[in-house]
């Protein structure tokens, strides 16, 4: 994390837009990006003037949702052992070809490719499937929470995914979003948004 520098728009911004809670599909995602910067990780994880930004993608599979455990391998201790339905990563500066420039003028367009890196990194079976923009997600009830700002896609696969081979994530399995809502207690903060949104579609 040393030196990282990570994508990130100031929490006062966002606030100006329009505060919500949890998931929604109407914020002004265009609007929030015109704000947007590399910053340094290690600030930023622990400065709440900040919400690093996090392409956040679900992976809809013929057999269900794809969902794992976090290990401890993974890079955010906060996390560990819970669940999610969310693959994603930090946006650094090597995934806007482009730059600044590109993401202010087409954000979602812009983030798709960097959440289809990390895609990449992390599944199998993903590979050349579209990301569709599904909404965005801001939570204020944890310290993890309150210094990031979720971007949400999906990945309807034709086939079954799969994890790689990093370790990162674990225990991978299928199952409908009727049958995840029956489950929220077992997921991350982030995963209950997105679970109860598209339970209730």
């Amino acid at each position: 994390m040393a030196n990282e520098q990570v994508l990130a728009v100031p929490t006062e911004r966002l606030n100006e837009i329009g505060r919500f809670a949890g998931f929604s599909r109407s914020f002004d995602g265009a609007a929030a990006f015109t704000h947007a910067t590399f910053v340094d990780r290690a600030a930023a994880e622990v400065d709440e003037s900040w919400r690093q930004i996090i392409p956040y993608v679900v992976v809809v599979c013929p057999n269900g949702v794809l969902s794992y455990r976090r290990a401890s391998a993974g890079g955010e201790a906060r996390l560990h052992g819970l669940r999610s339905i969310g693959i994603g990563g930090h946006v650094n500066p090597s995934d806007l070809e482009d730059g600044l420039g590109a993401l202010r003028a087409a954000p979602i367009e812009t983030l798709a490719r960097a959440a289809a890196r990390e895609t990449r990194e992390e599944t199998r079976g993903v590979d050349d499937t579209p990301l569709t923009w599904i909404g965005f997600i801001r939570e204020d009830t944890s310290a993890v929470a309150r210094v990031h700002f979720g971007v949400v896609y999906a990945a309807n696969t034709a086939d079954e995914a799969e994890l790689s081979d990093e370790g990162k994530m674990i225990d991978a399995e299928y199952a409908s979003w009727s049958e995840l809502s029956a489950r929220l207690a077992e997921f991350e903060g982030w995963s209950r948004h997105v679970i109860r949104a598209m339970a209730e579609a």
